[in-house]
């Protein structure tokens, strides 16, 4: 059991040698992009909800 156990970490320990890791510079980059487009999708879902919630109130405003 113990023997596994330790080949398992020997194989763990070999595949995160072979990982391409990225710099620190394209971390940053990536990390804004995603921020960035984050924000972006954010403001857009809540200006659609305010045009719909508006919407709605005037429907409900109209025939009730």
């Amino acid at each position: 059991m113990f023997a596994k156990i330790r080949d398992f970490f020997k194989g763990v320990v070999s595949e995160m040698k072979r990982v391409s890791w990225t710099s620190r510079k394209e971390l940053i980059a990536s990390t804004t992009a995603v921020l960035i487009l984050s924000l972006i999708m954010t403001l857009f879902i809540w200006g659609v909800d305010s045009v719909f919630k508006t919407l709605l109130a005037l429907i409900l405003k109209v025939f009730v």
